[in-house]
């Protein structure tokens, strides 16, 4: 699946907590984020048991401090936060400045504190700033411990973790190729000789194909053809289907 920063917009107060989803639904989709809105509830309990339900593998979360209706205050919703994810930003925004300094001593270590009383246009403004120092977080992350596989379409450019990438084919559009993927199958302009120089864990298996050896999920050694997960199979050419079905055996096996 395409890598998505997940967005979690936790507020008591219903009209603000409207208001603030709806500029940073609006302010991710004018710039074609990879991001969504996962959740905008008034409840810090509903959030902490959405998380427990469907944990995120990237989030940014915005907070409000105070819940006086609820058992769990902000600050500790976001303590919980930082248990249980491995990569969350948290911007807290609340009347309450004078608990910016326990955020940190409490080790929440947030990514801003908005303070409500400066303002809606520059509340609005500050959510924005948020979404795209959250973003710019995430994808400085991503560069540094994923291995991605890389695409662009339109100009715009896709991730999508290697582990899900099955194989590169070339498309019957010409100068473009298909990605095929656990749950997608894309296709981008672009040359396979290009892609086996730029990734080179892909293994070629003849002049179409490129492969990921460690998810093939079987082998046909009458056809000489390489099968995956969900179905899709890749042809193996003559002169390298003993050095392909050794690795692959080696694989499985493992």
């Amino acid at each position: 699946m395409i890598v998505v920063l997940a967005v979690y917009l936790c507020e008591d107060n219903p009209e603000q907590l409207q208001h603030y989803t709806d500029i940073v639904q609006r302010y991710i989709m004018i710039n074609d984020y990879d991001m969504q809105v996962a959740l905008a509830t008034p409840s810090p309990a509903a959030l902490l048991a959405d998380l427990k339900a469907n944990p995120p593998e990237y989030a940014l979360f915005f907070l409000d401090i105070e819940f006086p209706a609820e058992d769990t205050s902000g600050l500790e919703t976001a303590i919980a936060i930082r248990q249980r994810l491995g990569f969350a930003e948290i911007v807290f925004v609340t009347t309450h400045s004078e608990m910016a300094l326990l955020t940190f001593e409490r080790k929440v270590e947030p990514m801003d504190f908005i303070v409500k009383d400066v303002g809606r246009e520059q509340i609005d403004q500050k959510l924005r700033e948020n979404v795209d120092y959250g973003y710019q977080r995430y994808t400085n992350y991503l560069s540094n411990t994923e291995n991605l596989f890389s695409y662009t379409i339109g100009g715009r450019e896709f991730s999508l973790p290697m582990g899900d990438v099955y194989f590169v084919a070339t498309a019957e559009t010409p100068h473009k190729v298909t990605v095929h993927a656990a749950s997608q199958l894309v296709e981008f302009p672009g040359f396979l000789k290009d892609i086996a120089d730029q990734y080179p864990e892909l293994y070629r298996t003849d002049k179409s194909f490129l492969v990921n050896l460690d998810n093939v999920s079987g082998i046909d050694e009458t056809n000489r053809r390489l099968s995956f997960p969900n179905g899709d199979q890749t042809d193996v050419a003559t002169r390298r289907f003993h050095e392909v079905k050794t690795l692959v055996q080696k694989h499985l096996k493992s």
